[in-house]
């Protein structure tokens, strides 16, 4: 009996302990170490006492400025404006969050109807562990001293309006380049919520994002909700979620563009915006082998170097695949990488200007060249099969209405079938650039669709195949090491490159400006930059020859951030981007 009651005594002990660690109270399930990520509140004081200008003053009404003669100069109205101070209480929750899994759960449909569907959903916890501020502290003469303020933290009861936003630049069809954008707002979703309560804890209660903010979350008080998605493209494996609501800290900007005009309202040029939590996952796998598994925590410019990683690997890998040998296709064809940089502008896809350069070369080469067979080098036996196909779909014949449709798709570029069948050459090369003109992907492939049918296809194909030629050629220009490259996994691929890349000196700029024609604008802009621009210019072209109009951005991207960065706070203009 003593021994009996020396166990119960030591067990209560025990679960004593625990509870004093902050474990959850018994009942609940316990989680394993390092399953859930615990981000602490962001406690810098920055936005706690902002500076900005009172633009409606400063700019509106900058007519009004003047300088006096017995007075300092910024006691005036329009300078008393400048730099003034917002100091403001901010709190900022604690969020802590399990790997987002999958669930097939049913939903309500049409028609009084369930249908079975795949949600993902995001379990987290949030806990209210107060604010700061910034004291003022008087000087000598009584009046508030600037180097006298000192932080000081508090305790009050806040309102969580939680704000959820998956979002991937992940491209997952043809034709999207390196990235393009996709975004999922939280949804509510009740008739999942018991299925994630049974999987997540049953005896644990999660709130929507409705409940969520039904009330203030007191001082110390800690809440688990759950924020779901529906209707996520299957093929993503890299995104980020956005959080906002975990804190007051705020900021804003002019309206980039805006001009403030002495008779506008105050605040009608002004952006504002919260700060937000981003949270980086990957996911192993594809659309077929989804099921329940969670995703891994991913970091900040782990997708972009992935993906940039993976372009090197098909590009020193395109030869073999397409069986072609693209350097000495370009080398005949007389082109060199620079001829087939994208422009600067981001369209609705990857830039057709490349394909329409390379077919407007061939179709204009005159005898005894041969076109077909330095297209064979360049594209393999697939790509002249393809060129082959669109020439034969816009010139061949075709049922009536189908071809109506043709001869009014091609009749603004002053194109019939029967000049196709003429010079089918320049006249691919023609409709490619009226592909160019439209504004997004969807407009693009529908009018192919117009003139080309089913092989219309083709076109993003032929476009991918310039783009991994003209890779090859950047690679040779900078003197990669492309057994390296192709040798290991993406990340593996990713750094192979960089020495290449990042190692380019004077004389390698110089080589390089080289390269571009005589009438290209950009060799006369980066003639007439200092030695470190025109370094960062001429890195700039080598990145859009090796992977498009957004290389440069997606590279800076993926060599600035280091893996480990799991999270960030952010401020997330609707008029622009995260800074």
């Amino acid at each position: 009996m003593a021994a009996l009651v020396r166990s119960v005594l030591v067990v209560a002990s025990l679960v004593a302990a625990v509870v004093a660690e902050g474990a959850d109270p018994p009942g609940f399930r316990r989680l394993a170490p390092g399953v859930l990520t615990v981000i602490p509140p962001d406690t810098t004081t920055d936005d706690a006492l902002q500076r900005a200008d009172l633009l409606e003053i400063t700019q509106g009404q900058a007519t009004l400025a003047w300088v006096p003669q017995m007075a300092a100069a910024n006691t005036t109205f329009v300078e008393r404006g400048l730099g003034r101070e917002y100091p403001r209480d901010i709190w900022c929750l604690e969020f802590a969050f399990k790997a987002p899994r999958m669930l097939d759960v049913d939903v309500p449909a049409a028609e009084a109807r369930m249908q079975r569907k795949r949600i993902w959903y995001l379990l987290y916890r949030v806990k209210n562990l107060g604010g700061r501020r910034l004291l003022m502290a008087d000087g000598d003469g009584g009046e508030a001293d600037p180097a006298k303020r000192r932080p000081e933290t508090f305790a009050a009861p806040f309102r969580f309006f939680p704000h959820f936003v998956l979002e991937t630049l992940e491209p997952v069809a043809n034709g999207e380049g390196l990235a393009s954008y996709r975004a999922y707002l939280d949804r509510l979703v009740p008739s999942a919520m018991k299925a994630i309560r049974l999987r997540e804890d049953p005896s644990r209660r999660l709130l929507d994002s409705v409940e969520m903010s039904a009330t203030e979350m007191q001082p110390g008080e800690e809440r688990w909700g759950v924020a779901i998605w529906e209707d996520v493209d299957p093929r993503i494996d890299f995104f980020s979620i956005y959080v906002r609501g975990l804190t007051n800290a705020i900021r804003w900007r002019q309206r980039p563009g805006s001009e403030i005009k002495p008779q506008d309202a105050p605040g009608s040029h002004i952006d504002e915006t919260l700060e937000s939590l981003r949270l980086d996952f990957w996911r192993p796998g594809d659309d077929r082998d989804g099921g329940d598994r969670e995703m891994s925590v991913g970091y900040a410019g782990m997708f972009e170097r992935m993906t940039l990683g993976g372009r090197l690997l098909t590009t020193v890998g395109w030869p073999r695949y397409a069986k072609a040998q693209p350097l000495a296709g370009l080398d005949a064809l007389g082109l060199a990488w620079t001829e087939l940089l994208e422009p600067d502008a981001d369209g609705g896809g990857p830039s057709l200007i490349p394909l329409e350069t390379v077919l407007r070369t061939a179709g204009g080469l005159a005898a005894p060249a041969d076109p077909i067979r330095m297209l064979r080098e360049l594209f393999g036996d697939l790509g002249v099969a393809s060129i082959e196909e669109l020439a034969a779909a816009a010139a061949g014949p075709v049922e009536g209405s189908l071809d109506a449709r043709r001869r009014a798709a091609l009749e603004p570029i002053g194109l019939t079938p029967e000049a196709v069948a003429r010079e089918p050459l320049t006249s691919l090369a023609t409709i490619v650039r009226l592909l160019e003109s439209k504004p997004d992907a969807a407009t693009r492939r529908a009018a192919a669709a117009e003139i080309f049918g089913a092989a219309g296809r083709r076109i993003d194909w032929l476009a991918d195949a310039v783009a991994r030629a003209r890779g090859l050629a950047t690679l040779r220009a900078i003197d990669a090491n492309t057994a390296t490259i192709a040798a290991g996994d993406a990340l593996a691929a990713f750094e192979a490159a960089r020495p290449a890349i990042d190692g380019l000196d004077e004389d390698d700029g110089k080589r390089l400006v080289e390269m571009l024609d005589d009438q290209d604008a950009r060799r006369e802009r980066i003639a007439s930059l200092d030695a470190e621009a025109g370094a960062q210019a001429v890195a700039g072209l080598v990145l859009q020859g090796l992977f498009g109009a957004r290389g440069p951005q997606m590279y800076a991207a993926a060599v600035t951030v280091h893996e480990g960065v799991d999270h960030a706070w952010v401020f997330r203009y609707e008029t622009g981007g995260a800074r």
